[in-house]
């Protein structure tokens, strides 16, 4: 896939210094000069937006194109791996992940997953995320109206409607809502990072001995982090592989 761009819609997290509009101008530049193959200048544009707070799957999916056509594919990988954190069924994102990990040094299987945690995360995962926030609003707001109907109605029909109102707009926002605390809490989603270097050798325990290296793995693997120490985290493969290394080697997506 790689080549298609998107106009990044964008998502406030942080009210910065400037506005939507102007944060739409710089993307704009930004597809620009990704168009006109001047790659650094497109990431510099994506980056600017995302440093002033703004973020999104296509903002995340743009910057992951520019760095995989500026040649770093570990980099590619990490924003590709933030876009489908925000969009989990983006085809576009998936396919230019499975890419990317097809050209990795290391050839991990991942192993099988329990059936029941893969319906969860499934379930999770259905929605985009601004799709699943307009749910729960709706669905607030419906519990809401409910409620103010049936202490205003003047008939019973009325009455009936703001009961039937409140139940199932209580429904919705019992399952959605849930759904959407444990997405934006990560409950489900391990911390997970993407090796940076060309190649960093994974250690038996958190030191520097050449004699405590297990094997090693390169740019672009994702691994989990599972303990920090000092300058040291411990990972687990998608394989199951455990080991040390530096943090300095990895960045969190």
């Amino acid at each position: 896939m790689i080549g298609r761009l998107t106009r990044a819609v964008l998502v406030a997290l942080v009210v910065g210094p400037v506005g939507v509009t102007a944060q739409e101008e710089i993307i704009t530049r930004g597809n620009q000069a990704y168009q006109e193959g001047d790659y650094e200048s497109a990431i510099e544009a994506y980056d600017a937006v995302r440093q002033n707070g703004f973020s999104s799957a296509g903002l995340e999916y743009n910057l992951g194109n520019a760095w995989f056509k500026a040649g770093s594919l570990g980099r590619s990988i990490l924003h590709w791996e933030r876009a489908r954190r925000l969009a989990p069924a983006d085809d576009d994102v998936l396919a230019n992940l499975e890419l990317a990990r097809s050209l990795t040094v290391d050839d991990v299987e991942p192993l099988p997953t329990f059936w029941l945690t893969t319906a969860v995360t499934r379930w999770v995962d259905l929605l985009p995320r601004a799709t699943l926030r307009m749910v729960v609003l709706l669905s607030w707001l419906a519990v809401t109206g409910g409620v103010v109907v049936r202490l205003l109605a003047g008939g019973d029909a009325l009455a009936s409607a703001g009961r039937w109102t409140f139940r199932i707009g209580l429904g919705v926002l019992v399952v959605f809502g849930s759904t959407f605390f444990v997405r934006e809490l990560g409950v489900l989603e391990p911390e997970r990072a993407i090796v940076m270097v060309e190649a960093v050798p994974v250690r038996s325990a958190p030191a520097e001995e050449d004699d405590l290296t297990l094997f090693q793995i390169h740019e672009g693997t994702r691994v989990r982090i599972d303990e920090r120490t000092g300058a040291w985290a411990e990972v687990v493969l998608d394989d199951g592989k455990v080991g040390w290394i530096p943090l300095d080697a990895v960045e969190v997506i």
